[in-house]
């Protein structure tokens, strides 16, 4: 019978046994695990699903709240919600997204799917 490594066991292993080669080889997993995530969380997406964004440059752009309207190959258009639309509308570092005054919504257009997180 084999036994699944717990999360402590492998921390256990890194704190106190792990050389340098094994912290590469560790370190190079873990971001192919991340990168696996993200495809697999990125082909979940659809449009009309609730995202916050997350990872964008400039970051005045995380943690924004909307709705995907449109998915173009690896980017999306996500419609910002009212408190979000308000949000980038008054952002003092804000001079790229200019927001109508009366706006309720704004369509973020050029979001990585990447940086689409479901709420």
């Amino acid at each position: 019978m084999t036994t699944t490594p717990t999360l402590a066991v492998a921390s256990d292993f890194i704190l106190s046994h792990a050389t340098e080669e094994d912290l590469t080889r560790i370190t190079e997993t873990v971001k192919q695990r991340r990168t696996t995530l993200a495809a697999i969380r990125t082909a979940a997406l659809t449009t009309g699903m609730p995202v916050q964004t997350a990872g964008l440059s400039p970051r005045y752009l995380n943690g924004l709240t909307g709705t995907i309207s449109r998915i173009g190959g690896k980017r999306a258009t996500v419609t910002l919600d009212a408190e979000s639309t308000d949000r980038l509308r008054l952002s003092p570092t804000n001079r790229r997204f200019p927001v109508p005054f009366d706006a309720t919504n704004y369509d973020l257009t050029g979001v990585p799917l990447s940086c689409c997180l479901p709420t």
